[in-house]
């Protein structure tokens, strides 16, 4: 979309912004439409519960409107630990502290080797 607008040619910067600008409202537009059925974009299911009616969106203040579609498209937070007197709060990652594509073993589970096994040579081979 970005290069259809600018129609590949360089921009000065605040032509640059301007375009950038309404580009992001149009998709915005774009994304309210979504909240109520409209245009070429629809929810996931994961989302349907956010779905309002046009008549429902019609009604709304702009301040109701912006609430519905903030808590339709907000980021889900990232899972933190925090301590027990509420002071102090980290981030949970998978994967802290180890290499990539390391896993942890069970005790039982050892590392396995293919070994070679030697074909059986005949006797009558060896001293013929």
């Amino acid at each position: 979309m970005l290069k259809k607008a600018v129609q590949w040619r360089l921009q000065q910067l605040p032509d640059l912004i301007g375009k950038l600008h309404a580009l992001v409202t149009a998709q915005f537009i774009e994304a309210d439409c979504a909240l109520c059925g409209r245009g070429d974009f629809f929810l996931a299911p994961t989302h349907a519960k956010h779905r309002l009616t046009v008549d429902a969106w019609k009604t709304m203040s702009s301040g109701q409107r912006h609430k519905a579609a903030h808590a339709c498209f907000k980021l889900a937070a990232a899972p933190a630990s925090t301590s027990t007197d509420g002071t102090l709060s980290v981030l949970l990652t998978p994967g802290a502290g180890k290499k990539p594509h390391q896993r942890k073993r069970k005790r039982v589970e050892k590392l396995t080797t293919v070994t070679i096994k030697s074909s059986k040579v005949d006797e009558s081979d060896v001293f013929a």
